[in-house]
């Protein structure tokens, strides 16, 4: 894409029989964003100091069991460590329903997913590059967002659905900062690590 942006950059335009300097033409935006994240970075990608405590053995859950877990009252001391329990933990949910979705700043694919009472969390995939490679998950993570971009292919532009989706990540508390589906408790899959339609 940053290619076709670059090409037509320094190709002049020709339009309604008019010479357009090359200027003034319309440039082409990058679907993907640029940067990577950093609050509790390690974490959301595996590569943190407990990242051989998980579980890899994948639970089958649900939504509304992850939003009944209790938060954090502080997340000091966690930039690059674990929560015990749902933090240490593989979790999958079966054949959710996928709402929304979008490439957040931090280069994340953000998924809004909710069962069916309508309750919502968010289950997110970083990007590859922005994934130490001390990070367990790092495959897995890259799979499981060519996966993803291969049936649902994400900019950095709200996308409406209404589909299944079956997804396996771990368990991980963020801040309350109202993004949307955000669970009441901050409870969201991050990294996803596999996705399955």
């Amino acid at each position: 894409m940053r290619r076709i942006a670059a090409v037509l950059a320094a190709v002049p335009v020709i339009s309604l029989g008019l010479l357009v300097p090359a200027s003034a033409a319309v440039r082409v935006t990058s679907p993907e964003a640029t940067s990577c994240g950093v609050w509790r970075w390690p974490v959301k990608t595996g590569s943190d100091a407990d990242r051989f405590k998980v579980d890899k053995t994948a639970i089958v859950t649900t939504i509304r069991h992850l939003r009944s877990l209790k938060s954090p009252s502080s997340f000091a001391g966690f930039q690059d460590h674990r929560f015990r329990g749902v933090e240490r933990h593989t979790w999958q949910l079966d054949r959710v329903r996928l709402t929304a979705y979008r490439i957040e700043a931090d280069s994340d694919i953000h998924l809004v997913i909710r069962n069916a009472a309508g309750k919502t969390m968010i289950a997110e995939i970083p990007s590859p590059r922005c994934v130490s490679r001390k990070s367990l998950w790092r495959s897995q993570i890259a799979a499981a967002r060519k996966t993803f971009m291969a049936r649902d292919h994400a900019t950095t532009s709200w996308k409406h659905v209404r589909q299944r989706i079956t997804l396996r990540g771990l368990g991980f508390f963020d801040e309350i900062h109202n993004v949307t589906g955000q669970a009441p408790n901050g409870i969201e899959l991050h990294p996803v690590t596999r996705v399955r339609f």
